[in-house]
């Protein structure tokens, strides 16, 4: 059968998390050179099959808005070390790579350090840490002081993760890592800002929405992994629970209750996503 994987392209820093679709046969590797991804190359890979909007828009309209930094939103680091299911230590590699794109744009260069380091261990316990060695952990170290460097270091190292994932069909935690930073993209959007101005922009994310529930039904039916499928269909189930409420919603009229809904209901998602005592 043919299998599709799309990589949650978290370019980190400038280009945060973004997402980019393969096909198995023949495979396009992705650019992991020494200049990081460009714009335009992240636009050309995401708008295909499975197409997931690009969240870092979400973060971008922040800065753009001058909503101030909020570190308190943010995972603790220390987290990373309470993580010991494989799924989880998935999903929480997406929401630290989703960090890592927030604090990014907003030139913490220290956090991104922190958080980048947290997602070199969390991909070495998942046995993937081909695109985050001890070589791009050395480099970022190096260049702690400069936001451009720290940003083509962190996108080279994803897309080598990237390309490592695919060649090497190690593919069953994808589905858990995209949907970890989706989920972390989303609540720091409503977390960070009143409803007034973020409406519009959840409003937005309705199509993205149903890309990410199709492309986990398409990635449930062709695992073979029943572990691995009662915990998509868990992800599922909570993500239809949000549908649900935009299938109530008028383009037109994004009524305020409806809003608060579907902030309460990613909120309570992502708290469970980050407590360690949830699996």
């Amino acid at each position: 059968m043919k299998r599709f994987i799309i990589c949650l392209a978290t370019v980190w820093a400038v280009f945060g998390v973004s997402s980019c679709t393969e096909t198995k046969k023949p495979r396009a590797r992705v650019n992991a050179g020494n200049e990081a991804v460009g714009a335009q190359e992240v636009s050309n890979v995401v708008y295909t099959k499975y197409g997931i909007p690009l969240p870092v828009d979400l973060f971008t309209y922040l800065v753009a808005e001058e909503i101030p930094y909020n570190n308190d939103l943010l995972v603790p680091l220390e987290n990373m070390e309470k993580y010991t299911k494989e799924t989880k230590q998935a999903m929480a590699l997406g929401v630290y790579s989703a960090d890592i794109a927030y604090c990014s744009l907003y030139k913490k260069q220290q956090e991104v350090m922190g958080y980048f380091n947290c997602s070199f261990k969390l991909a070495d316990k998942l046995d993937i840490s081909e695109g985050f060695n001890f070589r791009y952990v050395e480099r970022m170290e190096n260049n702690v002081n400069s936001a451009d460097s720290l940003s083509k270091i962190a996108a080279e190292s994803y897309w080598k993760a990237c390309n490592y994932l695919n060649d090497n069909d190690k593919n069953n935690i994808l589905p858990f890592v995209i949907y970890g930073g989706w989920i972390e993209s989303q609540y720091l959007t409503v977390a960070s800002n009143d409803q007034k101005n973020t409406r519009t922009q959840i409003l937005n994310q309705r199509e993205g929405l149903l890309s990410l529930i199709n492309y986990l039904y398409e990635v449930m039916i062709e695992s073979s992994a029943f572990y691995y499928n009662y915990d998509i269909k868990t992800i599922i189930f909570n993500l239809n629970s949000i549908k649900k409420i935009y299938d109530k919603v008028d383009n037109d009229d994004f009524e305020v209750h409806y809003y608060n809904e579907i902030c309460q209901k990613i909120k309570k998602m992502r708290a469970d996503l980050i407590d360690p005592r949830i699996n």
